[in-house]
């Protein structure tokens, strides 16, 4: 007797969850990454927390490529880093598609395949949601950098490694998209979106010697944060300090890099949302917004 549809679907359940527990066992067995001769590629490479990354990457003996828009901001970080180690520059726009493929290819031939992807590149926008009803273009421009352009990166160096059958992925993502803060609105969204983007690769890549992580990024004292003055005097890390959470991706491979303030705006969130809402409403009336965000001249919001 031939077999029913339900025999046949549980066949393949089985044949999918033997397939699943074969090659999980080699995803697991993933320890701390050696990043001797490893090729290691940071956008928005040139300051900030992109900076910090790629010195501590140099100091464990990889071979990096960092990533940025201004030529002029390039060639002073390969100055300063030139004497930790091997250190390449590339200037790209992340948000042209066929620059950064274009990159990479040449990336993969000129200094090696491609070991680690830290999409560190972003733009921050802090503006309440009701002061931006004529500004569409806010929306897209966060999400043309801090996704779209992350994608565009992921995209061009997967097929590298899957046939490797070894990568490490690493987006800097934000505490943003725990806390969910007022007048984050365009920039949370565009982080969740790429968290979203990297738990579903996460998972269609396990088994593969792949691994992707979300670095959930707290405040971090860098050019970004300056047009916002209330921010000066708030909590923050250094770049150096940010840098220590990027290394836990990129050595370890954690699905997650989080601090213990973002794991409760999480838990909060979820079991007591009424509560969360009404201390974002303190918040939003507690801080005025900011000389930029209502028409002022300030420092570049992007990295």
């Amino acid at each position: 007797m031939s077999a029913g549809p339900l025999d046949r679907l549980w066949g393949a359940r089985r044949g999918i969850e033997r397939y699943v527990v074969k090659n999980a066992a080699s995803a697991m067995r993933l320890g701390a990454l050696d990043l001797v001769g490893r090729v290691v590629v940071v956008t928005g490479g040139s300051s900030g927390i992109g900076l910090a990354t790629a010195r501590r990457c140099l100091g464990e003996g990889a071979r990096v490529v960092i990533v940025a828009r201004r030529l002029d901001e390039l060639e002073q970080a390969r100055a300063e880093l030139s004497r930790s180690g091997e250190i390449h520059v590339r200037q790209c726009d992340v948000t042209d598609e066929h620059a950064v493929r274009s990159m990479m290819a040449d990336i993969e031939e000129s200094v090696g395949p491609i070991d680690v992807l830290v999409n560190n590149a972003g733009r921050s926008i802090r503006r309440s949601t009701v002061n931006a009803a004529d500004r569409m273009h806010d929306y897209r421009r966060t999400m043309d950098v801090n996704y779209f352009g992350a994608v565009a990166c992921t995209l061009a160096v997967l097929p590298g490694m899957i046939e490797r059958r070894r990568g490490r992925i690493v987006n800097v993502s934000s505490i943003a998209t725990q806390a969910l803060g007022p007048r984050f609105g365009a920039y949370a969204a565009s982080k969740a979106a790429l968290d979203a983007f990297g738990e579903v690769l996460a998972g269609e890549v396990a088994g593969r010697g792949l691994t992707v992580t979300s670095v959930k990024m707290p405040l971090t004292r860098t050019p970004m944060i300056e047009p916002t003055g209330a921010y000066r005097k708030a909590s923050s890390i250094s770049a150096g300090q940010a840098a220590t959470l990027v290394m836990r991706g990129i050595k370890y491979g954690r699905p997650r890099v989080s601090t213990l303030v973002g794991e409760a705006a999480t838990v909060g969130t979820t079991v007591v949302p009424g509560s969360m809402a009404l201390w974002r409403q303190v918040d939003y009336l507690a801080v005025p917004e900011s000389a930029a965000a209502r028409g002022g001249r300030g420092p570049s919001e992007r990295s």
